[in-house]
């Protein structure tokens, strides 16, 4: 995911996403737990923008994994002082363990099916000292779920004259939630047309909840956790 867009990735979002307010919201949240958290995972951790600010504004220290190897080249760069690393959310081992671990962007989803869902889990779960927590934000749920969507969205940066025209199209395969993604970029030096899929599992609160408890964790959701988003927030109890 995001192979051929990672380059522009943070160029793009930035525009349309509040890295800062997200980021504090979560500092808000590490910093309301009993023992508070000062080495954190973050899971997909994508361009490792939540990472920087988290480490640069709050004081954490941030490691990091992604599936996409593009992204984690990025965030190594911008987070020179954390261990970012190329894996598989449901199969991840590292070296030690964390006081907390963030889940964000809807990340989960792309775990994609219940079987995968418990495996992440189980995979933060290890990654976890004793009464570690995850802050988990989700995908939507399978009723919330709009097959038929067709959106865009553009950015444009006066000074380097770069153009972004993101299209999204979904459909749905099974319990998969489906968007083809169409890329129209334009710079000062070349036009780039791309497309990428994106398969990302419908979980019903129900199925998390489910999950969340298998791998020993208890707990709360939060309607509107980061933003207007929902959030799962869990302590890890074994």
């Amino acid at each position: 995911m995001y192979a051929q867009f990672a380059k522009w990735y943070d160029f793009h979002y930035r525009s349309i996403k509040d890295y800062p307010a997200e980021a504090e919201r979560i500092a808000y949240i590490l910093e309301k737990f009993e023992t508070q958290p000062k080495d954190i995972l973050d899971v997909a951790c994508g361009t490792g923008e939540h990472a920087r600010i988290l480490t640069e504004t709050y004081g954490y220290s941030v490691d990091g994994i992604d599936l996409e190897p593009n992204f984690i080249e990025i965030a190594q760069s911008k987070n020179p002082g954390g261990e970012f690393t190329t894996a598989d959310m449901r199969s991840f081992t590292l070296p030690k363990q964390y006081d907390a671990i963030t889940c964000l962007f809807s990340s989960i989803g792309y775990s994609e099916t219940t079987t995968g869902l418990e495996s992440a889990l189980s995979s933060m779960a290890r990654h976890l000292k004793p009464g570690g927590w995850l802050i988990l934000e989700p995908w939507v749920e399978p009723d919330e779920w709009k097959p038929e969507l067709v959106d865009a969205n553009e950015s444009f940066d006066e000074k380097s004259k770069v153009k972004i025209l993101q299209a999204r199209q979904a459909s749905t395969d099974g319990s998969v939630s489906v968007l083809q993604i169409d890329y129209h970029i334009e710079t000062p030096t070349e036009t780039l047309d791309f497309s990428e899929t994106h398969r990302l599992g419908l979980f019903t609160r129900e199925q998390i909840e489910s999950a969340l408890k298998k791998s020993a964790f208890e707990s709360r959701y939060l309607p509107k956790g980061v933003l207007t988003n929902p959030l799962y927030i869990a302590c890890y109890t074994a």
